[in-house]
């Protein structure tokens, strides 16, 4: 299939980049959820806007800084879920680890203010520059940084030579706050399969990567399935809330926890490199997937990661006993970052992205030509 037969889905992607940041519970995501559902029914008719109330997270502002030896500003996100502060310092000292999705362990560093409490968390990324990440840590109403790798020898020598920090974090909670899914159905049957993709991000990019090209290649996907016999009814299904501790795909598994869902396929991130991941399971199933991609005539090369990790909208899915993979030409130099933007190189990827869905598809028996 030529690439000129995907401008839909450049024309989808494009107008999704331009509504900005969409984190949960803002603006910009409920005028793009509203777009995806206009979209959505050009494929499926009665297709709908499902919500949900949720407390979210939103940040206006926030500052992270050495006061000494040497003082200077540090390069820093607040962490998803941070609780705020008007202001802090203190010293730092080592307070362990921190567990972000069940998939990274990296370093974490208290501030201590003079009468000895802890007054801010700092984790050092241990894979890349300082990006936005949920935090997992439970409620907190103290704030939690995050800080690139470069910074990680300082930090080790900042403990023993009781370095001062000091910083603010502008942010708050949002009780009550609304959660949309676009959901679209496709075909007959008591059995049916999930294909999903979330169109939120973090709150400082775009997300052309991470998941504007998810969405829209989901769009796509649905656009090239009328050109097939369909064996099992099929939800296209576009979360919110990923980024947020995937709340819209756990508060739609949920509600469809009585449905035969024979299998879910998501697509979460479509960068420039040319290596897929493939998290499937459980293992019989992921023998399936891996027989049919390495047969695939597609340019990419396969990275299988089984049982899947937990970080992505498969997740509850898989929890719920349901056979499932997701799909990613992973991009961890723009994840979650301002230079995560429109770039042609995704978009070759993302045409990829759309034949290897369906080649699964009708290999595994779900469409037929």
């Amino acid at each position: 299939m030529r690439n000129e037969d995907y401008q839909q889905m450049k024309e989808n992607w494009k107008q999704i980049i331009s509504y900005g940041p969409r984190p949960f519970g803002s603006d910009s995501l409920k005028q793009c959820s509203d777009y995806l559902t206009g979209e959505m029914k050009k494929l499926a008719p009665e297709a709908y806007q499902e919500s949900y109330r949720a407390d979210a997270w939103e940040v206006d502002n926030w500052n992270l800084e050495i006061v000494s030896p040497a003082p200077r500003k540090l390069n820093s996100y607040l962490f998803l879920g941070s609780g705020a502060s008007d202001g802090f310092e203190g010293r730092l000292i080592f307070a362990g680890h921190n567990r972000i999705w069940n998939m990274y362990v990296w370093d974490r560093y208290a501030v201590v203010d003079g009468s000895g409490e802890i007054t801010a968390y700092i984790t050092v990324r241990g894979n890349g520059e300082a990006i936005p990440q949920m935090l997992f840590t439970g409620d907190s109403e103290l704030p939690h940084y995050i800080v690139g790798i470069e910074e990680k020898d300082f930090f080790e020598a900042a403990v023993l030579d009781r370095t001062v920090v000091r910083g603010c974090a502008h942010c708050r909670k949002l009780p009550d706050a609304n959660c949309y899914n676009v959901v679209g159905i496709l075909g007959e049957g008591d059995r049916k399969v999930v294909l999903c993709a979330h169109y939120d991000t973090v709150y400082n990019t775009p997300g052309a990567y991470d998941n504007s090209s998810g969405a829209a290649v989901l769009l796509e996907i649905g656009r090239q399935l009328h050109n097939y016999h369909l064996n099992t009814q099929i939800e296209l299904l576009l979360t919110d809330g990923e980024e947020f501790n995937l709340v819209g795909s756990r508060r739609r598994c949920q509600r469809c926890a009585d449905d035969d869902i024979g299998m879910v396929l998501c697509i979460d991130g479509v960068g420039r490199d040319e290596v897929l991941e493939v998290w499937s399971g459980p293992e019989p199933f992921e023998r399936k997937i891996r027989g049919i991609l390495e047969k695939s005539s597609e340019h990419f090369k396969a990275l299988y990661k089984c049982p899947p990790p937990p970080g992505s909208d498969q997740e509850p899915y898989y929890s719920a006993g349901i056979p499932a993979c997701m799909l990613t030409f992973n991009d961890q130099g723009i994840l979650h970052s301002p230079k995560d933007i429109f770039e042609e190189s995704k978009f070759k990827n993302m045409n990829v992205m759309v034949r290897i869905s369906l080649d699964l598809l009708e290999q595994l028996n779900v469409i037929k030509r």
